[in-house]
């Protein structure tokens, strides 16, 4: 057996194979980077990697006329619009128009009652809870408050529901707090996958902390207002079908109220 053969090489084949190693490394250095930054994105968003073409563009706060009624909308991507062709078709400015109100819109997609978001759910590299929200919903000194969603909590709602309900009833009870003659109108969790028992039972908590604070309650879920036509290409948020269902539904519920 002819071993000498294996152990010889031609000229110029070691340096060869340095640098096939170095461009490997290169390539997996590479690798790591842009598996990090992707995953960065995907994770920001309550572990959603979403088109950037459903996230709604940046807005000014607007100005509220005297005398006018000001609606501060506390929400997540739903509330900030995800899905909607235009700002003006997602349900919170639908509502707003249609009530008479100045809409301003503090939707955060990815975000919940405890639950925090990045860049891949609501477009920047932070966005707090809601409950870190409520001062910047008070200091709107708004004459109404929409407190929209939750359904991004539901994985914490498993791990820990007692912190979940706990966060709830503190962010109704600082709104009220804060502004004491303000409408409060509580719109609850909505999903456009199947209905469970965590959604279900966070609608339940929104639904008696709501009654406890002296505001008025929407729900979503009972009986479902998302239909399958009204969701869009990621499979979690609704288009302007849905966008319109939605603001239906609180219309509806509001008025008789």
């Amino acid at each position: 057996m002819d071993t000498g053969r294996l152990r010889t090489s031609s000229p110029g084949a070691a340096p060869r194979r340095r640098w096939l190693w170095l461009w490997l490394l290169a390539g997996a250095a590479l690798a790591v980077v842009i598996g990090g930054a992707v995953a960065a994105v995907v994770l920001g968003g309550a572990g959603r990697n979403v088109p950037e073409s459903l996230l709604p563009p940046a807005e000014p706060s607007p100005t509220i006329p005297p005398g006018d009624t000001a609606a501060v909308f506390l929400g997540d991507s739903y509330t900030q619009g995800w899905g909607a062709s235009e700002p003006s078709r997602r349900w919170s400015a639908l509502v707003a128009e249609e009530a008479g109100w100045v809409e301003v819109n503090q939707g955060q997609g990815g975000t919940g009652f405890v639950t925090t978001s990045g860049l891949g759910g609501c477009g920047l590299a932070y966005c707090p809870t809601y409950l870190e929200r409520v001062p910047d919903v008070v200091a709107a000194q708004p004459d109404i408050v929409v407190i929209a969603g939750g359904q991004n909590d539901l994985a914490a709602l498993a791990a820990d529901p007692d912190a979940v309900r706990a966060a709830v009833t503190e962010t109704y009870d600082l709104i009220r707090e804060g502004l004491p003659q303000a409408r409060i109108i509580a719109v609850g969790p909505s999903t456009a996958q199947p209905g469970n028992e965590l959604i279900v039972e966070l609608d339940e908590w929104v639904q008696e902390t709501a009654a406890s604070v002296g505001a008025d309650y929407v729900s979503l879920i009972d009986p479902v207002v998302i239909e399958p036509g009204m969701v869009t290409v990621d499979g979690v948020h609704v288009n302007d079908e849905g966008h319109r269902a939605i603001a239906e539904r609180v219309l509806s519920g509001i008025r008789d109220r």
